[in-house]
């Protein structure tokens, strides 16, 4: 099958590889209208997709607001994951366009809250009860932060034998406040390009118009410890 979707967000992964989902674009008699969210997936690893899996025939990656074409197998029964669909193999991609930005306030949702627990950090959720805490229940939304400020740090991985740097969202979203792990790739050029020392304090960057922005936050699929993890996805600006 071949769906029209509109990407909202094509985020990093462990490994360099990438998370891509969007909202279908459907054509309603003589007019078009959005449809449900859609996250292709593949049918290795934890579903990520892999570099190659995510370029169009001319090499160039698909991006976010690109109105593309996706050839997709079926669709993967995941609870957690409710938009997932199986990319065909060799996965297919044809961009038609590029959404304009303000058309983004057509496509913001307004859910109750973030998959919230009480008793438990803001950024996780118990997979137990992640799925009966909305109804009706997805992994995706795009909305409107307030207050958005974002938080850097990086760290020596002793382990690892490397630096470790790490990306912070917190912001409120209906009178509770979330403090998610980022993982859009385009951040660091626009925001994070002066991280502090490891051991250093961590710092804190107030953006200058923090309640333009628009957020995708995803919810990633059950972790061995048994949560389900919130994640800032991709952040657009107007």
């Amino acid at each position: 099958m071949t769906k029209t979707i509109v990407i909202l967000t094509n985020s990093v992964r462990t490994g360099g590889n990438h998370c891509v989902a969007g909202r279908e674009f459907i054509r309603a008699g003589g007019s078009w209208t959005w449809g449900k969210w859609i996250r292709p997936v593949s049918r290795h690893g934890e579903g990520e997709l892999e570099n190659r899996e995510c370029r169009y025939a001319d090499g160039n990656p698909v991006s976010v607001l690109d109105l593309v074409e996706v050839s997709l197998a079926e669709k993967q029964e995941c609870a957690h994951q409710p938009e997932n669909y199986f990319i065909d193999s060799p996965a297919r991609w044809r961009r038609r366009t590029t959404m304009p930005k303000n058309y983004l306030s057509d496509l913001v949702e307004t859910p109750a809250h973030l998959w919230h627990q009480d008793g438990v950090k803001s950024d996780r959720i118990y997979k137990d009860k992640a799925v009966g805490s909305l109804t009706p229940f997805q992994s995706l939304y795009l909305i409107k932060p307030q207050a958005l400020c974002f938080r850097i740090e990086q760290e020596y991985n002793d382990r690892q034998q490397r630096k470790q740097k790490r990306r912070r969202a917190i912001f409120v979203y209906r009178s509770r406040k979330y403090d998610l792990p980022i993982t859009d790739p385009t951040m660091d050029a626009r925001y994070f390009s002066d991280f502090p020392d490891p051991g250093s304090p961590p710092r804190d960057i107030r953006p200058s118009r923090p309640d333009d922005f628009f957020l995708v936050v995803s919810l990633a699929a059950p972790f061995r410890d048994g949560n389900c993890y919130k994640i800032a996805a991709t952040l657009l600006e107007p």
